[in-house]
């Protein structure tokens, strides 16, 4: 993982909370059911709109929930009916204009209530797949297998070998630790993000002692999950190639990454303006200058950022849930959101030999400013499911 080294720094950067929107309650990431009353303040602002997702055939279709009446002193309520809504976690978007420009605040609840759409792994393969078989699957539906120092657990909680190239400005913390940031919610892996914490998570296939599930050409790999658009919120789903089976045996080598999406949250000058974009990155990490133009050719054919709504994805990664995939051939390696192709490069050459693993992280960072405190110090990820698909004879390890 590469961080956009486009900013000086990635320490925090405050903003006047007068000039923003904001939530008096319920907290960021409250559970809601039925019919839940949303406090605001919004002070020198003349107008406010809230929407949100809502479910229906295909991506659904926005819908305006409120346009609520501000009152002198810059506070304002409305009710949000949330039994008509998606279960699980949803995205309130509040927007407003004021006399200095305009601002959006984005409310992640958890909706114990609502119409479950979409949830869970699906009945049939995608059709990216075609050819391959299911080597490996999680819904997270049951307890959480994350550990540091547990060999038989399913996911290593850092970037192998060790965490030490582990790259949040939130550390990235052990699930066994008492600030731990996963959470088992109905069927979904939560990975938070907490200043009060001082902790981000990430998860591997791939474990310290180089064992896990992986897949090597031709396969394919895709997560679905929703990610929160807070000022530095850094989700991510990613593959690198098998290094660490090297690694335990004394030896380095040469790796590739696929950077599958990262998406960078924060809008406004200063921060990466993600609206409806992410980012498509292929590495070829220690491959002297054969591999640096490799790389650099892999890197200009996916024409990032890459923008959903360009490709007819009607909602953002932080609006609504989105799978994200990829598939690895000995010809092309090709990206998928929602099944849509976005981007494609020429194979490069060591993905052609080596197996794949794949990560999952919320991190903070990335080269962008972290300002978290407009949802006081709190973002959260939360992942559906993951599946990994090769070629009928491809064995999963373990």
């Amino acid at each position: 993982m590469l961080a956009m080294a486009v900013m000086a720094s990635d320490g925090p950067v405050k903003h006047d909370p007068s000039d923003l929107i904001s939530v008096r309650s319920p907290e960021y990431g409250s559970t809601i059911s039925g019919r839940a009353t949303i406090s605001l303040l919004a002070k020198g602002y003349h107008s406010l709109t809230v929407k949100c997702w809502k479910q229906g055939e295909g991506w659904g279709s926005d819908s305006t929930v409120a346009e609520p009446t501000l009152n002198p002193d810059g506070t304002a309520t409305f009710v949000f009916p949330a039994a008509d809504y998606p279960h699980g976690p949803i995205t309130l978007r509040i927007s407003g204009d004021a006399a200095t420009g305009k601002d959006n605040c984005y409310l992640q609840l958890y909706n114990q209530g609502g119409v479950v759409w979409n949830e869970g792994l699906p009945a049939n393969p995608p059709p990216a797949a075609a050819g391959m078989k299911l080597i490996f699957a999680d819904d997270f539906n049951g307890p959480l297998s994350i550990s540091s120092t547990n060999p038989g657990a399913k996911y290593y909680d850092h970037k192998p070998p060790g965490g030490w190239q582990d790259f949040s400005t939130l550390r990235f913390t052990g699930a066994d630790k008492t600030n731990s940031p996963f959470f088992q919610v109905d069927s979904y892996l939560r990975i938070r993000a907490s200043e009060a914490a001082r902790s981000a998570g990430i998860i591997s296939s791939l474990k310290n002692d180089a064992t896990g599930i992986t897949a090597r050409a031709p396969c394919y790999f895709e997560c679905r999950f929703l990610g929160p658009n807070a000022t530095g919120a850094w989700p991510a789903f990613w593959l690198m190639t098998d290094y660490m089976t090297a690694f335990v045996k004394g030896v380095k080598v040469p790796c590739d990454e696929l950077d599958v999406i990262e998406a960078y949250g924060g809008e406004g000058r200063g921060e990466p303006n993600a609206h409806d974009s992410y980012m498509i990155t292929p590495h070829c990490w220690e491959q002297g200058d054969a591999g640096k133009t490799v790389e650099k050719q892999a890197f200009e054919h996916v024409k990032n950022p890459i923008r959903m709504r360009q490709f007819g994805i009607p909602s953002a990664w932080f609006e609504s849930f989105h799978v994200y995939g990829c598939k690895i051939t000995e010809t092309d390696t090709i990206y998928y959101c929602d099944n849509i192709e976005v981007a494609r490069h020429a194979t490069l050459p060591l993905s052609k030999q080596e197996p794949f693993f794949f990560l999952i992280n919320l991190a903070t960072g990335g080269g962008w400013p972290v300002d978290l405190s407009r949802y006081h110090g709190v973002a959260d990820m939360y992942v559906d499911y993951v599946r990994v698909y090769a070629k009928p004879d491809e064995q999963q390890t373990q």
